[in-house]
């Protein structure tokens, strides 16, 4: 693996350790009133430090924006709204299911989507077809979100 391949699969492995963080302390944090509260409070705490941020950069020179086309703005307002039901929908599932379990499931879900998406090669990458390989990895791992979910009889 080339350095920009390892420096990509180091901050995927990191951003899945925090999306995990996240969904169980969103999950804790829904036990006081509800998911749907919880992760819209959450994503407007994080939009606040978001903006906060942005200004910062955008201030010091550190960073440059695009301009902005009716495009840009739906795909920035769809990814917004996914972000509010990732973390809605995470605070509600980890209180429902057990985190290995629910981390699981989300993870099966991204790699549906990741796989569907390197088929169509919309992220600009050229497409990568569905094969065996990958149709057999998808199984496995439901294999193993089967074995996570299912109880152990001790």
């Amino acid at each position: 693996m080339n350095q920009p391949a390892t420096l990509g699969a180091l901050a995927a492995l990191i951003v899945g350790a925090v999306i995990s963080f996240q969904a169980i302390l969103a999950a804790r944090i829904s036990l006081a009133d509800n998911a749907a509260s919880t992760g819209l409070v959450m994503y407007v705490a994080g939009g606040l430090i978001a903006i906060s941020l942005l200004a910062l950069f955008t201030y010091t020179g550190q960073l440059t924006l695009a301009p902005l086309g009716w495009q840009r703005i739906l795909q920035m307002l769809l990814g917004g709204l996914a972000g509010v039901i990732i973390v809605t929908g995470s605070a509600f599932a980890f209180a429902k299911v057990n985190p290995a379990a629910a981390v699981a499931l989300i993870v099966f879900g991204q790699m549906g989507v990741a796989l569907l998406a390197d088929y169509l090669g919309v992220t600009g990458q050229s497409a990568t077809p569905i094969d065996w390989r990958r149709i057999a990895g998808l199984t496995l791992f439901a294999a193993a979100i089967w074995l996570l979910i299912t109880p152990g009889k001790d």
